[in-house]
């Protein structure tokens, strides 16, 4: 019971790395990592936090590792197995788009509720009534 637990927790938390790295979100952490040490040696550079804050986040002085942070993203995005995995994306070429019928677009609407009757019964209650075995 407990390792079926453990398995599933394992299962979940491989699953959300897989997510968070599909989404890019390895990119997203050491970009936070690099500005943390830009900010850090920015402000003892300059003797102000404030300074620190606005050498770090204006985009003009980038460190070593947002540059090589930059070039990753742009060769992740231009590599040929990206490019292919994007291309089977696709789900339907444009011809095959073309042929189907355009979708039907009315509102739904409920039927009013005197059209809706539940069927008579003909047959009359035993009597007595049973009683439950359960009471």
């Amino acid at each position: 019971m407990v390792f079926n637990r453990r398995l599933r927790l394992l299962g979940h938390a491989a699953a959300a790395a897989a997510m968070f790295l599909m989404a890019g979100g390895h990119w997203g952490a050491l970009q936070t990592v690099a500005w943390a040490g830009m900010l850090r040696t920015y402000s003892q550079e300059d003797g102000s936090l404030l300074s620190g804050m606005k050498k770090t986040f204006d985009g003009e002085h980038p460190c070593t590792m947002c540059t090589s942070i930059k070039t990753g993203q742009e060769n992740e995005r231009t590599s040929p197995a990206a490019i292919a995995s994007l291309k089977k994306l696709e789900a339907f070429p444009a011809p095959l788009r073309a042929a189907l019928p355009p979708r039907d677009c009315r509102d739904f609407v409920f039927p009013a509720a005197s059209a809706v009757r539940p069927a008579a019964r003909s047959d009359a209650p035993p009597v007595p009534v049973p009683i439950s075995d359960l009471v």
